[in-house]
């Protein structure tokens, strides 16, 4: 993997942070790497909830779903979770790191160069987009039983580009669930209201 030309920020659990790579409202993602014997390291990507947030039970709950939600999903193209843990109380997902960037990017990119994506890289993302939604739209638990899954989140910075081609769907932190439904309030609205459907945004199945 060669040297790294960051310091480390430490251990969170068995995984060394290399670099924070985004912040959100809720969670922040690094840059992580793992060491193994005989020479062995592995990339990844690490989830963990803002330290400021972790005495909100809600938002705990939201990140622990999040979790076994994406442990139950397998498909090429959604982000995949290797692994769940804690440590001095602080919770992590590490996750598949996709080196490259995002659809939010891209875009931004193409239009300060004046240009537009090209048709056919646009319908390569949405199909892959379609594939991942499909995969979780039918995904079964370990007893056989529909998720229920719905993303609610499908906005282009959830949307990853890695530098081989693949396109990836990731953060389903808000995603609605047959196990979730029973903590989500009637007529409460979750997602970006600019990437919405319609029945979404009128609180409808």
């Amino acid at each position: 993997m060669g040297a790294y030309a960051v310091s480390s920020l430490g251990y969170l659990g068995p995984y060394e942070l290399v670099r924070r790579l985004a912040t959100g409202g809720m969670s922040e993602i690094y840059e992580a790497r793992r060491a193994g014997p005989h020479g062995f390291s592995k990339r990844i990507a690490l989830k963990r909830i803002l330290p400021h947030l972790l005495t909100d039970p809600e938002l705990v709950r939201m990140f622990i779903d999040e979790a076994r939600l994406c442990a139950q999903l397998s498909h090429t193209n959604i982000v995949q979770v290797f692994d769940f843990g804690e440590e001095n109380g602080q919770l992590y997902m590490a996750m598949e790191l996709v080196d490259g960037t995002n659809c939010a990017r891209l875009v931004r990119e193409v239009a300060t160069r004046r240009e537009t994506v090209p048709v056919g890289l646009t319908l390569y993302i949405g199909l892959s987009i379609a594939r991942a939604l499909e995969h979780a739209h039918e995904a079964r638990d370990e007893q056989g039983k529909p998720l229920r899954l719905i993303h609610r989140d499908v906005s282009p910075g959830n949307v990853l580009i890695s530098r081989s081609g693949a396109v990836k769907l990731g953060d389903f932190g808000i995603a609605r669930a047959a196990f979730r439904e029973r903590r989500t309030e009637q007529g409460e609205v979750k997602g970006k209201l600019g990437y919405m459907s319609p029945e979404q945004v009128l609180g409808r199945e």
